[in-house]
């Protein structure tokens, strides 16, 4: 039986070790952490991904956990003027599918079940590569824990800095794009009498943005703030911020957002500086092929990140499955995926610089350009054809 490995326990690697442990295949997932868990965060998906979740079966099982906002507001910063509005009342009749915003570790939470229900044993916890040797045949993998591994097929999909991407495709570590990202998630409770504005909200100042919506049923508020800083050294989620600081580059903001920041709690501060890399030309190499930010990190002005995983983990375990040979399967799906995914990595990129220069009659005079209105959310990861 053909033995595929993935590297990384994440959201797109575990779309595709599900796809292909429910088609029959035998997995196994090596991941590095000691133990399973996803940063405390929102996640939004859009139609595109819930049609992903839903080929591998999990689109009930989201919708019973998760928020579906049907007015998304982008709103002047100080006044809460709308300056954009996107009614979804009718978004699953339009687009096939709802847009669901959720905990992510609720997402997380749910890929682990299904996929230990039909393969008890495909998660091994505690192996952190340290490379990949690649070959038309097969594959090598090799951990810091002295273990190596073969396999028919390697997925990296291990994340923003990837050990396979670094090792088998030679690319280059980001730039740093001048922001930097604040996150934090807050009880509601915690808001006391704060009258929060409906729907899914996006305040939009001078060179900064600060995003809230509610997940777990209204439970929680999850936010997510961006703020332009000339210097950054590290990238990554889990860094640590003050929430005075954050409250100092919005001082200026509609009382909605203040209250917010000042009922989070000083321990559940994030922030994270972006750093933007250029789409590789060649997702595949041998037996090893790339997903999700592995394969093509994004900045997160359309909120595309985790569904465009989720669209690879689904596109590769089809044409692993449907394909003739290995080799076949892998070329399929980056002939898949490629194009699709570098239009929304060039998207991306020009959305947060249109929203961070955004003056209020500027933006109500320009078009909409959402994952919407440029036809990004039609897309079916389970029917688009393949080879």
């Amino acid at each position: 039986m053909t033995q595929t490995v993935i590297v990384g326990a994440g959201i797109g690697g575990l779309c595709a070790a599900l796809g292909l442990a429910r088609a029959g295949r035998r997995v196994t997932v090596f991941e590095q952490a000691p133990e399973l868990g996803e940063v405390g965060a929102g996640i939004s998906l859009a139609p595109n991904a819930m049609k992903g979740l839903r080929h591998i079966g999990l689109e009930s099982n989201v919708e019973t956990l998760a928020d579906e906002p049907l007015e998304q507001y982008t709103r002047h910063y100080q006044t809460a003027e709308p300056l954009v509005t996107i009614d979804r009342h009718n978004t699953r009749d339009q687009l096939g599918a709802g847009y669901l915003q959720m905990h992510r570790a609720d997402l997380h939470d749910l890929l682990v079940a299904a996929l230990r229900e039909v393969q008890a044993d495909a998660i091994k916890l505690g192996y952190r590569l340290s490379g990949v040797d690649s070959a038309d045949d097969g594959a090598t993998l090799h951990f810091d824990n002295g273990e190596q591994h073969t396999a028919d097929v390697v997925i990296g999909a291990d994340g923003l800095r990837s050990i396979v991407r670094e090792t088998v495709f030679a690319a280059r570590g980001g730039d740093y794009a001048g922001v930097v990202a604040w996150r934090g998630l807050v009880p509601t409770e915690a808001l006391g009498d704060v009258a929060l504005l409906d729907g899914s909200n996006v305040f939009v100042g001078p060179q900064r943005i600060f995003v809230r919506y509610p997940v777990r049923r209204g439970a929680i508020q999850n936010f997510v703030a961006f703020t332009r800083e000339p210097d950054w050294a590290a990238e990554g989620w889990t860094q640590k911020g003050s929430r005075s600081a954050l409250r100092s580059h919005f001082e200026d903001f509609h009382p909605e957002v203040l209250a917010t920041i000042d009922a989070l709690g000083d321990a559940a501060c994030f922030r994270w500086g972006l750093f933007e890399r250029k789409p590789l030309d060649r997702w595949v190499k041998g037996s090893v092929a790339l997903l999700g930010d592995a394969a093509h990190p994004m900045l997160p002005w359309f909120g595309q990140g985790a569904a465009t995983a989720i669209e690879d983990g689904v596109v590769l375990a089809r044409s692993l499955v449907e394909a003739p040979t290995i080799h076949d399967g892998l070329l399929w799906y980056e002939r898949a995926r490629r194009e699709r995914v570098t239009e929304i990595h060039r998207e991306s990129s020009l959305g947060g610089e249109r929203l961070l220069n955004a003056y209020k009659t500027l933006l109500k005079a320009e078009p909409v350009r959402t994952e919407d209105t440029l036809g990004m959310t039609l897309y079916d990861p389970g029917t688009v054809a393949l080879a």
